[in-house]
């Protein structure tokens, strides 16, 4: 081997290690006296009604499960959920269809500390397809919030993780969208018997059957933001869990879309949580 080779040898290692140096995540995320250092990155597709377009990229101090997160109804909450108890913590970045940043959250258990920004620091996006995402954010001089203050250097490459294909429900949601319309019916009109059959254990304390003004107030705050009838646009089942999404009119004559999660609990159907929001 003679001295070009050698040479032409070492500048190619040379460039593929600044490479994968550059494409790992890494960097660190402070705020106050609470400094989270970067060792993983996730990236996520939103589901969220009207951000289909956004990726969500979670710069994680642990490993994580990233498949029941893609999962998840709320990406978020499930993280949260698998960090529960640790002393661990994320930074989430929303990248926008046009490339943009779209805002970072922050939070850390043991010791506690959240927070959100948009705006601040240099945030440069490397690449972004269907796939993978790479880019970076960094604040490099400390800012001040209130009492405190806070600094990132954040850098992220990573491939994006997508939901489990599941199976796509028919026009009316299937069997949860069915059970779902049965809900806002039994809503509308103040069945209560209808309402613990379809709500199951947590109707006991929501709308007491001995207790006439709690089950009033109950009602009130279950009709709150929900459509008083829903037209489904569209379901995706996988497993025991359905994503219906929907639209309707609420009590307020404000028009609501967005996402329903239905859970199946033995052979029945039942409403656990929704994303709905007002639009145009």
């Amino acid at each position: 081997m003679n001295t070009r080779t050698v040479l032409l040898s070492l500048l190619a290692s040379s460039a593929l290690a600044t490479t994968a140096l550059a494409a790992a995540p890494g960097g660190h995320f402070r705020y106050g006296d609470v400094r989270m250092e970067v060792t993983h990155a996730y990236a996520f597709l939103d589901e969220d009604e009207g951000r289909e377009g956004n990726v969500l990229v979670f710069l994680t101090s642990v490993p994580i499960d990233a498949q029941p997160v893609a999962d998840a109804f709320d990406a978020g909450n499930a993280l949260d959920q698998q960090l529960s108890g640790k002393s661990a913590g994320y930074v989430r970045v929303c990248i926008n269809a046009e490339g943009a940043e779209c805002g970072l959250y922050f939070s850390h258990d043991e010791p506690t500390a959240s927070f959100n920004l948009s705006g601040s620091g240099v945030f440069k996006l490397a690449s972004r397809s269907d796939a993978r995402v790479e880019g970076s954010w960094v604040q490099v001089e400390p800012e001040d919030f209130f009492d405190k203050t806070y600094d990132f250097d954040l850098r992220f490459a990573t491939d994006v993780t997508k939901a489990t294909p599941g199976t796509r429900l028919g026009a009316d949601g299937g069997a949860p969208g069915r059970a779902y319309t049965a809900l806002l019916a039994a809503l509308a009109k103040g069945d209560l018997p209808a309402l613990h059959a379809m709500l199951g254990e947590s109707a006991t304390w929501q709308l007491p059957l001995d207790d006439p003004k709690s089950a009033k107030e109950g009602l009130k705050m279950l009709r709150d933001g929900k459509p008083v009838s829903a037209k489904i646009l569209s379901g995706m089942q996988r497993g025991d869990i359905a994503v219906l999404r929907v639209e309707g009119t609420d009590r307020d004559d404000i028009k609501r879309r967005g996402r329903v999660l239905m859970v199946k609990q033995g052979e029945d159907w039942r409403f656990d949580r929704d994303d709905l929001d007002s639009v145009d």
